[in-house]
């Protein structure tokens, strides 16, 4: 027969069985229905110990729940509730242990996928990846290499792995790695350079990246390195070069060769026709002088006129194509005389200024600057409307500089260099050209309603003869 006593400690030991299986319930259900949402959770490594917890929980709480509902169902002995919970204790291991067993392997899969995914990643980069172990004495040795690395410098992996950089790099770019390697421990940040390394597999160009990794006390203890192969692009680099400088000496050897024709002509020009339209000249003035030419005196001085202004124009263009003064005097006077002649053409006002120059110039320098100054003038004159034009020629910084300027229209630049990239305007793109074939540049200037301002520059070289003062 039960005591008060008794019957109170077990209602409120029912009571505490049905709080806890409320709890416990309330759980499981949470649980329950968030089961695609653990499973997000379980791929994050925080979240798995947290999916660990949730289970060890989850477990704990079904045990209390079975356990009051076994109590509750029927009277049992001392013997037989020992007996029980030496059962339920046995069950709990056992399905606690299959549990972990079973979150185990599956996180142990999970992560072996994952190291083989990253294993696939690391040796199917195209790049050459390396990771090197930074030792106590200051040295560095390969822990691992990619397929690329390999496959790049023609080692096995035999010969990598394990290696000191001693025993796989070679000596010749030994030194520079060293540096590079100290240079990235010491600043503790990403180091990046350029070599040539000469390999089994031949000569090699890579652009070879190192960052420095820490260990959880901060201590730097590998070097993570990135080797992207550029051979191709340096020989194709190299190639297009060479390319350049051939089409450069190509070009410089037309130009020369049309500057020497335009010689030749101006020369013909000058000497063949020019005399013979002087001669005819001098034979109808003396026709207009005998006696019974009455009569064609109309004629003969219709054809006088034309005679002198044929004779003009050629000498006109005889100057155009090699002005002889340029190889007489020299490009400063040949210059100021070209700027004063077209301002007096075209009804400008012409300003000009030179320093003073120690010998003649290289004959290609004279050729070109003047031939760029002709072009501009020649601009000037056509297209920008203009009241004043000048022109400067100054030395500074071992160059020589050429400048012209006017207060004309001006333009938008921007669409006049679009034309001359199609071939629309080859005057730009001639200055620009006759410009680095000498070893110069140029750039001009232009704004609408604010004139244009072109600007050129050459190397300052001398003949090499102070005698010499033609083009080849």
């Amino acid at each position: 027969m039960s005591t008060p006593f008794a019957q109170s400690a077990a209602t409120d030991s029912s009571r505490q069985a049905r709080s806890a299986r409320h709890v416990a319930g309330k759980l499981i259900a949470a649980v329950a229905g968030s089961s695609n949402r653990l499973m997000r959770i379980a791929a994050h490594p925080i979240g798995a110990s947290l999916c660990l917890a949730l289970g060890y929980m989850v477990l704990c709480s079904a045990y209390i729940i079975l356990s009051g509902r076994v109590v509750e169902g029927a009277a049992w002995s001392i013997e037989q509730l020992h007996n029980l919970e030496l059962l339920k204790g046995l069950a709990f291991v056992l399905v606690t242990g299959a549990a972990y067993f079973w979150f185990a392997s599956h996180l142990l899969k999970r992560i072996a996928a994952q190291r083989q995914h990253l294993a696939l990643i690391f040796q199917g980069v195209s790049d050459c990846l390396f990771l090197l172990q930074v030792e106590a004495d200051g040295c560095c040795r390969f822990l691992c290499v990619n397929t690329s690395f390999l496959k790049v410098t023609g080692l096995t992996r035999e010969q990598v792995d394990g290696k000191r950089i001693e025993e796989v790099l070679p000596e010749a770019s030994l030194a520079l790695a060293k540096d590079k390697y100290q240079e990235a421990i010491r600043g503790r940040k990403t180091v990046s350079w350029e070599e040539s390394v000469s390999y089994p597999a031949g000569r090699r160009v890579g652009e070879v990246t190192v960052t420095p990794l820490a260990d959880k006390k901060g201590t730097i203890d590998q070097l993570a390195g990135v080797v992207r192969d550029i051979t191709e692009r340096t020989l194709a680099g190299q190639r297009r070069e060479a390319y350049g400088r051939k089409l450069q000496v190509l070009s410089r050897r037309l130009v020369e060769a049309q500057e020497t024709e335009r010689r030749n002509i101006a020369r013909e020009l000058h000497d063949e026709i020019g005399q013979a339209l002087t001669v005819m000249q001098l034979n109808v003035q003396a026709m207009l002088q005998s006696p019974g030419a009455d009569a064609l005196v109309p004629r003969l001085t219709e054809s006088l006129e034309v005679v002198d202004r044929v004779l003009e124009q050629v000498h006109d263009i005889s100057l155009n194509l090699r002005p002889s003064m340029l190889d007489d005097l020299g490009l400063e006077p040949a210059l100021r005389w070209y700027t004063n002649r077209q301002a007096a053409l075209a009804g400008l006002q012409a300003e000009f200024a030179a320093d003073p120059l120690e010998h003649r110039l290289d004959p290609i320098i004279e050729t070109e600057c003047f031939r760029i100054a002709q072009e501009a003038l020649t601009n000037v004159v056509r297209h920008a409307r203009a009241r004043t034009v000048t022109v400067e020629l100054h030395t500074q910084d071992g160059r020589l500089h050429l400048g012209v300027r006017d207060d004309g229209v001006g333009f938008d630049a921007a669409p006049i260099r679009e034309q001359a990239v199609r071939g629309a305007s080859l005057g730009l793109l001639s200055m620009e050209e006759r410009a680095a074939l000498a070893g110069g540049g140029l750039e001009f200037k232009s704004t609408p309603g604010q004139g244009t301002d072109v600007q050129a520059w050459f190397p300052l070289k001398w003949q090499t003869s102070p005698s010499e003062s033609k083009t080849p």
